[in-house]
């Protein structure tokens, strides 16, 4: 099973997501936990690596299992904050957006039940 860091940034009712161009579907940033790492500093590797930011971990949300195919994780789930106005994607692979709470219903986000969380979360 792998070891998931999962960031939710928010700003004004919007929420950043990072979008894998090749497929065309969102998630919420992060990645893998290193071994040695705390999933809270991976994933403020993971937010340096893909935004060229500084990020401050705050709450965690939960914790949420996610399995397809013969691929299983564990996703570790924190509020975030990051110190980047605009955004943009290191990776090349990679896009970032932002899209409102309201809105994640509509937005082909992986995991779903990840979406479904943090809209929960913020009513």
């Amino acid at each position: 099973m792998e070891v998931i860091a999962r960031g939710v940034v928010v700003r004004d009712g919007r929420v950043l997501l990072m979008q894998e161009l090749a497929v065309g579907y969102w998630f919420f940033p992060g990645g893998h936990v290193e071994a040695g790492e705390t999933p809270e500093v991976a994933l403020v590797r993971e937010l340096r690596e893909e935004l060229d930011g500084s990020a401050t971990v705050g709450e965690r949300l939960g914790e949420l299992e996610n399995a397809w195919e013969e691929h299983r994780e564990i996703n570790h789930v924190f509020a975030v904050t990051i110190d980047v106005e605009d955004p943009v994607s290191r990776e090349p692979h990679l896009a970032a957006g932002w899209h409102r709470i309201e809105d994640l219903a509509s937005v082909d986000v992986r995991p779903r039940a990840l979406a479904d969380l943090v809209v929960a979360w913020w009513r």
